[in-house]
C-alpha cells in the first residue's frame, strides 16, 4: 500500500512538474507601428504564435508620437516590455535604457541565439553599435522616393514612363503639369513640419551640406547651400506655384489632383486603394547627389529587471530572430526594406507588386547608400523640433528664409551647449 501511495506521488509530481514545463514563456513586444506596418508585425507574430508553444508573445502597438518617453518610463519603473523598436538615430538617446546584446546580465546573447551579423545590411547592422557594444538587431530601411501620376502626366504631354531625373527635368514637369490644371509637385507628404523638415534636409544633403560639425559643437547649415535648399523648398509652395502652403499631399495624390508627391514607402497602400494610375521612381537628383532622407527601424531588448531569467532573454532573442527571418512579409505588407539580405532574395517577395511597382527602387537607394539617415545626437530630437519650427514658419510665409535659418542655428547651438 505504501509503495503504491510512494508510486502515486511520484506520478502527480511528475504531471506537475509537466504541466510547469509546458507553460509558455510570455513575451510583450511593444512597438511605435500604426496602420499598414502594425499589420504586418501583426501577422509575424501571429506567425510566430501559431508555430510556438513554448513561447507566446503579446504584442502592443501604436503610440509614436510618446513611444520613447514611454519607453523610458517602463524601464524606469521596473516594468518594461522584453522586445521594442529603436530608430537608429535614437540609439544615442536610448543606450541607458537598452541591453548590449553582446553583454547582456546572462551574457553574449548575439552568439547564444546565433545571430549572424554578415547575413544584414552592413550599414544597418554597423548603426547598431555604441560605446564598444552592440545594442540593435536592424529590421528594415525605410525612406522617401517619388510618386507620380501617371495619367496626369499624359494630360500634361509628359512620358509617363519616364519621370523627371533632374532640376531641368522636374521644372520642365512640374510647370506642364501646373499648365494641364494640376497640384505639380508635393515635396513633404502632408506637409508636417517634421516632414517640411526632411524635405529641406533632402535638397541640403544633395548639395553636400552638413547639418553640424564633426563634433556637434555647433549648427553648420546656416549658409549658401542651406539658404537656397530652404528657398527651393519655400518657393514650391508660393512662387513656382506648383502647391500651396498647409497642404496635405497624401490627400492631393489619392484624389488624382496631384502629378507628383515625395512621400515613403509606407504610402503604397493608400496608392494602390486610391485607384490613381500611380508609378514610383527613385528621388530626383536636384542638386548633385541624389540622397534621400531615410531611417532603420531596428529592434532592442529594453533593459531588463535585475534577475531576469535567462530563459527570458533567449526567448525574446528566439522572437527577433523569427522576425529576421520572416521579414520579406514586413517588406510586403508594411513596405519598409528588409535589413536581412536572405529575405530580401525571398520568391514571394520578388513576385509581388510591391516589389515589381516600388520596393526594388527603394531597394537599390539603400543598396548604393543614397538613403541618409537624420541627426544623430542624444539631443536630436531638441534639435529637430528647433529646426522644423523655424522651417514651417518661412514655408508658411511669416518669415524670410534667412531669418528661418538664422533662428533655427542659433536655437541649436544653445541647445548643443547647454543653454
Amino acid at each position: 500500500m505504501r509503495r503504491i501511495l510512494l508510486l502515486a506521488l511520484a506520478f502527480g509530481v511528475a504531471l506537475g512538474l509537466q504541466g510547469l514545463a509546458a507553460k509558455p514563456i510570455k513575451i510583450t513586444f511593444n512597438t511605435l507601428f500604426h496602420e499598414a506596418d502594425a499589420k504586418a508585425m501583426e501577422q509575424i507574430i501571429d506567425l510566430f504564435n501559431k508555430t510556438h508553444t513554448d513561447i507566446q508573445v503579446e504584442l502592443i502597438q501604436g503610440g509614436w508620437t510618446q513611444y520613447y518617453a514611454q519607453l523610458r518610463l517602463s524601464v524606469m519603473s521596473g516594468n518594461p516590455p522584453q522586445i521594442g523598436i529603436c530608430h537608429t538615430n535614437k540609439l544615442v538617446e536610448m543606450a541607458d535604457y537598452l541591453t548590449p546584446l553582446d553583454a547582456s546580465p546572462v551574457g553574449n546573447l548575439l552568439e547564444m541565439a546565433g545571430i549572424d551579423p554578415t547575413k544584414y545590411v552592413e550599414a544597418a547592422w554597423k548603426a547598431g553599435e555604441l560605446g564598444g557594444h552592440h545594442y540593435l538587431i536592424p529590421l528594415d530601411t525605410h525612406g522617401w522616393g517619388l510618386w507620380y501620376n501617371k495619367d496626369i502626366f499624359k494630360a500634361a504631354g509628359l512620358d509617363p514612363e519616364n519621370p523627371p531625373r533632374t532640376l531641368p527635368e522636374f521644372f520642365l514637369a512640374a510647370e506642364a503639369i501646373k499648365k494641364a490644371g494640376y497640384y505639380a509637385f508635393h515635396p513633404a507628404e502632408d506637409a508636417a513640419p517634421r516632414k517640411l523638415r526632411r524635405a529641406w534636409y533632402v535638397f541640403y544633403w544633395q548639395m553636400g551640406g552638413r547639418l553640424f560639425d564633426e563634433g556637434y559643437t555647433h549648427a553648420t547649415f546656416n549658409n549658401e547651400k542651406g539658404l537656397l535648399a530652404l528657398k527651393m523648398l519655400v518657393a514650391i509652395f508660393n512662387d513656382f506655384g506648383w502647391n500651396k502652403p498647409g497642404s496635405n499631399g497624401y490627400d492631393q495624390f489619392a484624389a488624382g489632383k496631384l502629378g507628383m508627391l515625395v512621400a515613403g514607402n509606407w504610402f503604397y497602400g493608400t496608392a494602390v486603394k486610391s485607384g490613381v494610375n500611380w508609378g514610383y521612381a527613385p528621388m530626383p537628383n536636384f542638386f548633385g547627389i541624389p540622397y534621400t532622407w531615410g531611417n532603420s527601424h531596428q529592434i532592442v531588448i529594453p533593459l531588463q529587471p535585475k534577475g531576469t531569467p535567462k530563459e527570458v532573454y533567449l526567448a525574446a532573442m528566439e522572437v527577433i530572430k523569427f522576425i529576421s527571418e520572416h521579414s520579406h512579409i514586413w517588406t510586403m505588407y508594411g513596405g519598409h526594406i528588409t535589413a536581412y539580405k536572405p529575405e530580401a532574395e525571398n520568391p514571394e517577395l520578388l513576385a509581388s507588386d510591391y516589389w515589381k511597382r516600388s520596393g526594388k527602387w527603394l531597394n537599390a537607394m539603400a543598396q548604393k547608400g543614397l538613403v541618409h539617415y537624420p541627426i544623430n545626437h542624444p539631443k536630436g530630437s531638441e534639435l529637430e523640433h528647433a529646426i522644423q519650427a523655424q522651417i514651417e514658419l518661412a514655408v508658411n510665409g511669416v518669415i524670410s528664409p534667412e531669418e528661418a535659418l538664422e533662428r533655427a542655428a542659433a536655437e541649436c547651438d544653445r541647445i548643443l551647449q547647454g543653454g
